[in-house]
């Protein structure tokens, strides 16, 4: 089964070496299928997943944001650069908002 969207996140390190520190970004994809987000080794059931929402904390063109997973196991945050906005349109096309109502 082929992804319907990518979105990739990014994994930021540091290491100590003996003179210097540096930082290291590594970058990995979020995947969404039509049952699943699949990140890494991990994944999500489509049905435990409420909503996907992201911040960008500033403005500047370089700066990292964080894309949110609200589970029902918790929230889950992964560094992005770009915005995510097809991945979470696609997600709202599988998983409606009144699905998750209680009110209706």
């Amino acid at each position: 089964m082929e992804a319907l969207v990518t979105q990739r996140c990014i994994e930021v390190t540091q290491e100590i070496g003996i003179l210097e520190k540096r930082v290291v970004e590594t970058s990995f994809e979020l995947q969404l299928f039509e049952d699943r987000i699949q990140v890494q080794d991990d994944y999500f059931p489509l049905t435990s997943v409420f909503d996907i929402s992201f911040r960008f904390p500033s403005q500047s063109e370089n700066s990292l944001g964080f894309l949110y997973l609200h589970t029902s196991q918790g929230v889950s945050t992964f560094k992005i650069k770009s915005k995510p906005e097809t991945l979470i349109k696609e997600f709202k096309k599988l998983v409606p908002e009144t699905k998750f109502r209680s009110d209706l």
